[in-house]
């Protein structure tokens, strides 16, 4: 929609809706004021009901059943509401509100065997035409959401509605309910609806290393078990490997693959997995019981399947002697510990190039154990190459004394950053919110580049940006770390072990996390010199790309970034110069375009990745290769959705997913569709 009609509507129609979804976003964007709803999660009790709300009925049967459920979507408890004849009832809430003000209405609805009526929803009693949009039949916990102005209204009554006007049977439960002001869409709307690409034929191309597009894999959630790696399943081989998610990763064309972690890792001795004789442990970093049946050579076997090269990650707070055994098991053609290999049936080495000193640590103590554990692990294989823990937070940090100290061993520095923490609390922020991160990949880097600078080593070392997503996984922690045994009938494990399962939920990603991958890897291409490589954390379940469930796999919004990016890009950067608009939420702004071209090595071959981030609206691209603007038509690949938080799931595993199409450039004026990554394949002239 044309931005000055939208402002037009909403001077005429204050009370107009402008914006409905179902999909991925929570309420707890860091853009928005806090939540003026009572006890929006139902949490807290009163005599017959629950704190801030109380229940009400228009019409139906006297069967209708208010209850305060023992669980929730998040917490303890949710509110429901049950009739078997039919009823028209809401949980309600009254609130001040400011006037002439935005404000977004959002919830979490589940829904068993609900029919009749409209449903399911949530809605503003004295505002009789806003709604969110409804959920029928039985489904899962689902976000509904709806953006409105309050007019001259001052006060609000909030409905969670079962029937909406009219009876519905069945049940329907709500949490996390959210009401809070945010800016408004001229605040959203961007300062220009046009972006220009000039792309540089004639300065040197830059070639970039593919293990940018690498994956991370650790013990925790269903990463590997019951992930890749799941004996017993009709979709798992004799070996116990995931036949469908092996092939899913080979289409990623993953090079590199770092394991065993992550945190798992402070607490893993190699030598406890490899071979027959392997025993269950207590891993009480995460709570749980690790089966031990997926150690060195599983992940070996792994590599190979997908043609990956495997990277280890050592324990480090093991000793250095530790560190350079699992060297020798791994790449030795003789001495003991090549011998223990052979006799496990691995006569070859396994010529593991990819070492890391610890995750995630910190510290003199720490740092000394990097220099000497690089020393004794290359002691074993010159040729390996060493990283580190570097910086793990959004503030870009290195320690000075660790490059002075240890540079000299490292060939490259681990960095970890997720934009979204979702790690003690769900934070799933909405589309927009998403997209003011997008530029925060590249600005990382450059403070990580400058910090090699200060220490003269610009060059000596590369970056492994060895973790990285959007969002991280949920795992709220384990307060027995360390204190006692593991019991797997304790209800804090299962709490803690549900509560990690909510990151599987595949309403979480949306073409949020498709574009903001995709701005990451542009960011990595900028830096191509100085960022060696980079891994989705992690690759599968949790947070990644595929998900990998009991009877299939869906591949996220995300998935296909990567599979576009590893596929249809050319093998070197080229500089081009971008002029874009903003794009704004709130008081934050980023490029409303994001943009990089790759060539191949003979400068014929081109191909350019284009992100319009903006939610709604198509954006007019002017590109031009040096002086000539393009004209005509040309092949290309674009990644888009129904709207900007569209997302795969198990019923709908391929509402988004790539289309081949072709672009029709009019005096070098191409549209970008909304919310979409677009790669165009500039030698496949039509």
């Amino acid at each position: 929609m044309n931005s000055k009609i939208t402002s037009s509507l909403f001077a005429m129609l204050p009370l107009l809706v402008v914006l409905m979804s179902i999909g991925s976003s929570e309420a707890e964007n860091p853009l928005q004021i806090a939540n003026v709803l009572p006890n929006a999660s139902f949490e807290k009790r009163s005599q017959g009901g629950v704190e801030g709300w109380s229940s009400r009925s228009w019409n139906g049967h006297s069967d209708g059943i208010w209850t305060v459920a023992a669980a929730g979507r998040t917490g303890a408890r949710s509110v429901s509401i049950a009739s078997e004849k039919g009823l028209d009832a809401a949980w309600t809430a009254t609130v001040r509100v400011k006037p002439k003000t935005f404000y977004e209405l959002s919830g979490w609805i589940k829904t068993d065997k609900l029919q009749g009526a409209i449903g399911a929803l949530m809605n503003i009693q004295n505002m009789p035409k806003l709604r969110t949009p409804s959920v029928t039949g039985t489904k899962g916990w689902t976000r509904v959401a709806t953006l409105f102005q309050t007019g001259a209204t001052k006060e609000l009554e909030i409905n969670c509605l079962f029937g909406g006007w009219g009876r519905s049977t069945g049940q329907a439960w709500y949490d996390d309910v959210a009401l809070v002001e945010v800016a408004g869409p001229r605040e959203q709307t961007m300062t220009s609806m046009s972006a220009t690409v000039i792309i540089d034929v004639d300065a040197p191309s830059v070639e970039y290393n593919p293990m940018i597009f690498g994956g991370f894999i650790e013990h925790l959630g269903k990463q590997i078990y019951g992930g890749f790696f799941d004996p017993g399943s009709p979709l798992a081989d004799e070996k116990g490997f995931r036949l469908d998610v092996i092939e899913a990763i080979k289409e990623l064309k993953t090079p590199v693959i770092r394991w065993p972690g992550g945190c798992f890792v402070d607490s893993y001795h190699w030598q406890k997995g490899v071979g027959k004789d392997r025993q269950p442990y207590d891993d009480d970093r995460w709570g749980v019981v690790e089966p031990n049946t997926f150690g060195t050579h599983e992940f070996i076997e792994l590599c190979r399947r997908v043609g990956a090269e495997p990277y280890i990650c050592q324990n480090g707070l093991a000793d250095t002697q530790e560190m350079a055994d699992w060297v020798a098991y791994c790449n030795s053609t003789t001495g003991k510990f090549a011998e223990m290999r052979k006799m496990n049936g691995y006569p070859e080495p396994f010529d593991v190039k990819f070492w890391s000193v610890g995750n995630e640590r910190s510290g003199k103590t720490y740092i000394h154990k990097v220099r000497d554990g690089a020393e004794a692990m290359r002691q074993v294989d010159p040729s390996i190459l060493v990283t580190c823990s570097g910086s793990h937070g959004s503030q870009a940090h290195i320690d000075p004394y660790l490059l002075k100290t240890a540079g000299k061993h490292l060939g490259l520095l681990s960095v970890h950053e997720y934009w979204v923490a979702n790690y003690q609390r769900h934070q799933t922020p909405d589309y927009l919110s998403c997209m003011m991160l997008s530029e925060k990949p590249n600005t990382h880097i450059r403070a990580i580049i400058k910090a090699f600078d200060q220490a003269n080593m610009q060059g000596q070392i590369k970056i492994a940006f060895d973790e990285w997503n959007l969002r991280s996984w949920h795992h709220p922690g384990f307060s027995g770390h360390n204190a006692r045994k593991v019991d797997q009938k304790d209800p804090e494990i299962i709490a803690l072990i549900k509560a990690r399962d909510k990151s599987l939920q595949p309403s979480l990603y949306t073409m949020a996390d498709a574009l903001f991958c995709a701005s990451f890897f542009n960011a990595c291409l900028r830096n191509a010199e100085d960022v060696e490589m980079a891994n989705i954390a992690c690759l599968v379940n949790q947070t990644g790309p595929l998900y990998a469930h009991t009877n299939g796999i869906v591949k996220r919004t995300h998935f296909h970034t990567m599979a576009m990016y590893a596929n249809l890009l050319q093998k070197r950067v080229a500089k081009l110069e971008l002029k874009a608009g903003s794009l704004r939420h709130g008081n934050q702004s980023v490029g409303i375009v994001d943009a990089i071209a790759t060539v191949d090595g003979t400068g014929e071959k081109w191909s350019v990745a284009m992100v319009n981030r903006h939610p709604s609206d198509a954006v007019a691209c002017t590109i031009k290769m040096g002086e000539m603007l393009l004209d005509g038509t040309y092949k290309a690949t674009i990644l888009s959705g129904h709207s900007p938080d569209a997302y795969n799931d198990i019923e709908h595993p391929d509402r988004v997913e790539p289309k081949e199409v072709e672009l029709i450039f009019n005096n070098g004026i191409v549209k970008l569709p909304p919310h979409s990554l677009l790669m165009i394949q500039l030698q496949d002239r039509s």
